[in-house]
């Protein structure tokens, strides 16, 4: 695998394409240690985008089977093998689990997603159905709109509908995927009041110095602020914006002659 790392950054094509074969066809545990790698070097975000580009030539068939297998396996290794055997893991390591149910997931917000309207699902067995017999491109449609509405959106209704006592594999997926989703909005918004701030601050001339000082903070919080490793609270964001206001619109001041 050490190789494998080795080449990726010259050409990450071959090494990925070959993982995502091998868990489709083989599905071993090696499999899995050689995507958590991959995962490490290049980014859950990145895999999943660079699995896509890779299948996606040699998957045209209707369904897209091998992107749909690889989900599978993925989803089966982190929640169980769903409506077969509910519970059933096929490794020991949690940290692995988690890896191979971010893996799928990714894998389902990349591509072709919103080519169709997702399916209403209104009872348990319609929630059933899609695990047993969907394939890639209903999944994506499902996940799409997730990702538009995490907060009140559909994967929570079709997750009150499961009991999870009973659908522990189908339930643990739509709750990860749900978590994800919220994740991924939350970082989204951190780094939109990330950038706000830092275009404000450029608005008003100042260096971020000088303006930590007329919002009454230290430049090294300010700081956390622009690089969006810290996210601040309203009060504060309402600061910010009042005082770039006031320093936008204050008169310029000359010496005397």
């Amino acid at each position: 695998m050490e190789e494998i790392v080795d080449r990726l950054a010259e050409d990450s094509a071959g090494p990925v394409l070959a993982n995502a074969l091998a868990l489709v066809h083989i599905d071993a545990d090696d499999d899995v240690r050689d995507l958590a790698e991959l995962a490490a070097a290049m980014g859950a975000g990145a895999l999943a985008a660079a699995q896509e580009e890779v299948l996606a030539p040699v998957d045209r068939e209707p369904g897209r089977p091998l992107t749909t297998r690889l989900v599978r396996v993925l989803g089966e290794r982190a929640w169980g093998r769903t409506v077969r055997t509910p519970g059933t893991l096929t490794h020991e390591s949690a940290s692995l689990r988690e890896l191979c149910g971010e893996a799928a997931l990714r894998l389902l917000m990349v591509g072709d997603g919103g080519q169709q309207p997702p399916p209403v699902l209104r009872t348990e067995a319609d929630v059933l159905e899609v695990f047993r017999s969907g394939d890639v491109v209903l999944w994506r449609s499902l996940v799409a709109a997730t990702m538009t509405e995490p907060w009140t959106g559909r994967a929570a209704d079709h997750l009150a509908l499961l009991d999870p006592d009973h659908r522990p594999g189908e339930a643990g997926g739509i709750k990860a995927l749900t978590e994800l989703c919220r994740r991924i909005a939350e970082e989204d918004e951190r780094r939109a009041v990330a950038d706000h701030i830092r275009r404000t601050i450029v608005r008003t001339g100042l260096t971020q110095r000088e303006f930590a000082t007329l919002v009454g903070t230290s430049p090294s919080r300010l700081s956390t602020y622009v690089t969006g490793t810290v996210t601040p609270s309203a009060a504060m964001l309402l600061r910010i914006n009042r005082t770039a206001k006031r320093s936008q619109t204050a008169p310029t001041r000359t010496d005397d002659p």
